[in-house]
C-alpha cells in the first residue's frame, strides 16, 4: 500500500479523533477533549468553501487544532522505531514535519465526504500513564468502523499518538512500510520520500 493510499485511510481515523509528562486527569477527559476538537475542527471545515479548500489545504485555524490534539513528534518517533536514533536533531524534524503534512493534507481531502457519519464514543479506559479512547463511526448505511485512540499527556492535555482503526494500528502500519523502505534503500532515502508528498 502507498503512503498516499493508506494516508486516506489514516485520515478517516483523523476525522473521528477530531470531531511527554504524565498528569493527572479526571475520568472522561481525554474524551471531551477528543470532542471539543471535533466539534471546533467541523465548524470550520463546514464554512470552509470547497474550492478554498481545494486551492489553500485546511485554514490555518483547522491546521492549529489537528496539530493541538495530535503529538505527531510521537507518532513519528514510535513509527520509525530503532531508526529515529539514525536521523539527527534537524531531521527528526523534518520527518515530523513530513509525516504530519502526509496526514493533515489527507484529512482536509476527506472531511467533507464523510460528514454524514455518526461518531460514537463508548468508553475512555486508563492504562498506566496512558489512555484509550474507543469509538465508533456508523455510516449512512449503517456499517461500524470501530476505532481506538491512544492519547498520554502532554503539557495538561491529551495527544492522541496512535490510532487503531478496525484492530489495525496506524503506528504499526506506517512502521511496517517504512521497514521495507529502509530495507532496500536507507533511512535517509525514507526522509527524502517523506519530504515528497507525490511519493
Amino acid at each position: 500500500m502507498s503512503f498516499n493510499r493508506f494516508g486516506a485511510v489514516a485520515s478517516l481515523a483523523l476525522v473521528a479523533a477530531l470531531l511527554a509528562s504524565p498528569f493527572v486527569a479526571r475520568a472522561g477527559e481525554a474524551t471531551e477533549q477528543l470532542r471539543a476538537t471535533i466539534h471546533d475542527f467541523v465548524a470550520i471545515i463546514s464554512s470552509t468553501p470547497v474550492a478554498e479548500l481545494q486551492a489553500h489545504g485546511l485554514p490555518e485555524r483547522a491546521r492549529n487544532l489537528v496539530s493541538a490534539r495530535f503529538d505527531f513528534s510521537e507518532m513519528a518517533r514510535r513509527s520509525l522505531g530503532s531508526h529515529w536514533g539514525a536521523l539527527n536533531g534537524g531531521e527528526q524534524g523534518e520527518f515530523v514535519a513530513g509525516l504530519s503534512q502526509r496526514l493533515l493534507a489527507s484529512y482536509g481531502r476527506t472531511v467533507r465526504s464523510n460528514s454524514g457519519d455518526n461518531i460514537q464514543f463508548k468508553s475512555e479506559v486508563q492504562e498506566g500513564e496512558q489512555v484509550k479512547v474507543t469509538t465508533q463511526v456508523v455510516s449512512g448505511s449503517g456499517e461500524v468502523l470501530p476505532i481506538d485512540y491512544r492519547l498520554h499527556g502532554v503539557d495538561g492535555q491529551w495527544k492522541v499518538f496512535d490510532v487503531v482503526i478496525d484492530h489495525v494500528s496506524l503506528v504499526n502500519n506506517y512502521r511496517a512500510q517504512f521497514e521495507r523502505v529502509i530495507a532496500k534503500s536507507s533511512v535517509q532515502e525514507l526522509l527524502r520520500m517523506m519530504k515528497n508528498p507525490n511519493s
